[in-house]
């Protein structure tokens, strides 16, 4: 098991060799898409800025928690995307019919799948994260924040994988997919005291942005061990469920029920 897996480290290292490589040769592109990654993540800084200048809270919530969620966020969108580039284009290569390159191969196939890219300009997201971290993070509370940002991008990941996987069951269902995914991405950066209600479920349990953001800001601002145990246990409940819902959609590809393709 410990050989399997320091192969894997070394395949993933060696797709990291390669997309370094890469951004190097086209450098103004990489330069020009992580830039433009920083500033669109600084322009909704400035507006929860303003907002908060004006209101001074929001249920509860303040400037520095806002801005904890923000470095939260971004770091765990950042690694997720540095990574584990495929994890939000899987329904897409599986309509490619590019799954099928992944099969080939004495690899893992979901680990290979997710990791054989590498999205440098989330390193836009993860640079402004830590900036943020720096400016508003006590440091008593940094191992605190490194444990919340590691499941934030866990369950990130994996909600990819599960968005992605629907392809394997329902048809024509990359749309879905990708809606799916930016509603992560957009509920995940309001405060978790704005939802109520049938809201709050949602965000907690069908697309789990409070588990990505809000609940680990909760953390940071009155620590918890209920919650946090609740934090823990949901990141491994969805990547258990992540990993299933691939490999059963997986053996309906094999088998040669899923037989559309783009056009």
């Amino acid at each position: 098991m410990a050989d399997k897996m320091l192969k894997h480290l070394k395949m993933h290292y060696e797709y990291m060799k390669l997309a370094i490589h890469s951004a190097l040769e086209y450098r103004t592109n990489f330069i020009i898409q992580t830039s433009s990654m920083f500033l669109n993540d600084v322009v909704w800084i400035l507006f929860w800025t303003i907002i908060f200048s004006r209101f001074k809270n929001i249920n509860g919530w303040n400037i520095q928690d806002m801005m904890l969620l923000y470095s939260i966020v971004t770091i765990a969108y950042g690694i997720g995307g540095v990574f584990f580039g495929n994890r939000n284009a899987i329904a897409k290569i599986i309509v490619e019919g590019r799954l099928d390159y992944y099969l080939t191969l004495p690899k893992n196939i979901l680990y290979h799948l997710i990791s054989s890219k590498c999205s440098w300009y989330a390193l836009g997201d993860f640079i402004l994260g830590v900036v943020l971290a720096i400016m508003f993070l006590s440091l008593k509370q940094v191992p605190l924040f490194i444990l919340l940002v590691l499941l934030s991008s866990a369950i990130i990941i994996a909600f990819g994988i599960i968005v992605g996987s629907l392809t394997f069951y329902i048809e024509n269902s990359e749309e879905t997919s990708i809606a799916l995914w930016n509603s992560l991405i957009a509920l995940s950066s309001y405060p978790l005291s704005v939802y109520q209600g049938i809201t709050k479920i949602i965000i907690l349990l069908v697309i789990p942005a409070g588990f990505v953001s809000g609940i680990p800001v909760e953390l940071l601002r009155s620590f918890n061990w209920t919650w946090l145990i609740y934090m823990i246990g949901f990141t491994i409940l969805i990547t258990l469920v992540a990993i299933t819902v691939f490999y059963k959609g997986l053996k309906k590809y094999e088998s040669g029920n899923l037989l559309y393709v783009r056009t």
